[in-house]
């Protein structure tokens, strides 16, 4: 019977790209893939889970304490994410077990935190941290023994973090406005606030970026609910020659709100996924959005921790940098 190694020398791959493809890793090309499977078939590959080298006799788990947010684009995608990981790596013995908090409730993230830090059982955590400093306060303790992975928030320098760079996102969806808008062109720029995750850093990068253009700047202004933006929106969209919007929170469900006829002839760019916006740039309201890969960061959190916790790799980079998409209406579909 064929091996893992056999198939990998035959390609001229690594054994490991042949097990995440035998394993339904998403990360595999699917030429790669498609390549892999191929001998698979042909030589009656079968799993051996018993003989791998990484099985453990003992089961490790794994605790995603992650939030759930208002976006459910957001929440589903690092969920599905770390599933897949989960699904991927269970024949090593590893499990995960994911357990989501309300994004805007600190407390009931750090008392799970410290239930979970009484667990026989925990072998590492990845975890959306809120409250920082509270959280590496009761982590400290833990960490020569303990790995610990934090997920779309920068819990600390020392601790390892999977997530995009939100702030170069916004500069992105800023470089994007300074090329669809001719110099001197009015653009509304609406703050509405950090979100906790991404919104602040969102707007510090758009805005950085922005400044140094030639266009006319209006804000940012400030905003806090859906309700404000929209009103904000319809007065400088009737009363000054807007030609570009930006906003940094709530976006989609405001410019859903606004009557289309006064956001004829706007550009309009975005950060961030859900349904609505691909609505809103099917509809050609949004000219472009800048998103996360969210799957890609649960399932790079939950990978990461398989490196450190089955493999026990030294991961030398503390902070994995996932690439942004930049969406138009030409591709679209792709999602």
């Amino acid at each position: 019977m064929v091996t893992q190694k056999e198939i990998a020398e035959k390609l001229g791959i690594s054994r490991t790209t042949v097990a995440r493809a035998i394993n339904g890793s998403p990360s595999i090309k699917k030429e790669t893939k498609d390549k892999i499977m191929e001998l698979v078939e042909k030589y009656n590959y079968e799993k051996n889970y018993i003989g791998s080298t990484l099985a453990l006799k003992t089961r490790k788990v794994i605790y995603a304490l992650v939030v759930k947010s208002k976006n459910e684009f957001y929440t589903k995608g690092i969920y599905d994410g770390i599933c897949e990981a989960e699904k991927e790596f269970r024949p090593y013995n590893m499990s995960i077990k994911i357990i989501q908090t309300d994004i805007n409730d600190e407390e009931l993230q750090l008392r799970k935190l410290k239930e979970i830090l009484l667990e026989d059982d925990i072998g590492g955590l990845i975890i959306t941290p809120l409250a920082k400093e509270k959280i590496y306060k009761i982590l400290k303790p833990y960490l020569e023994n303990l790995k610990v992975i934090s997920l779309g928030m920068r819990l600390h320098k020392d601790i390892l973090h999977v997530g995009p760079d939100y702030k170069k996102m916004g500069r992105i969806a800023g470089e994007i406005m300074c090329n669809i808008l001719r110099d001197k062109e009015k653009i509304l720029i609406i703050d509405n606030g950090d979100d906790k995750v991404s919104s602040k850093a969102y707007l510090d990068g758009f805005v950085s970026k922005i400044k140094g253009s030639d266009l006319d700047i209006i804000g940012p202004i400030k905003g806090n609910s859906v309700e404000s933006t929209i009103e904000i929106v319809q007065k400088y969209c009737e009363e000054d020659n807007i030609k570009g919007i930006y906003i940094n929170r709530y976006a989609q469900d405001s410019l859903n709100k606004i009557p289309k006829k006064l956001l004829i002839g706007k550009k309009i760019v975005t950060n961030g996924m859900d349904d609505l916006i691909k609505k809103l740039i099917k509809n050609k309201v949004v000219t472009a959005t800048v998103k996360e890969q969210v799957f890609l960061e649960g399932y790079t959190a939950g990978k990461k921790i398989f490196d450190q916790v089955i493999r026990n790799y030294e991961i030398v980079n503390k902070w994995e940098v996932l690439k942004p998409r930049i969406i138009f209406l030409e591709n679209l579909a792709d999602e």
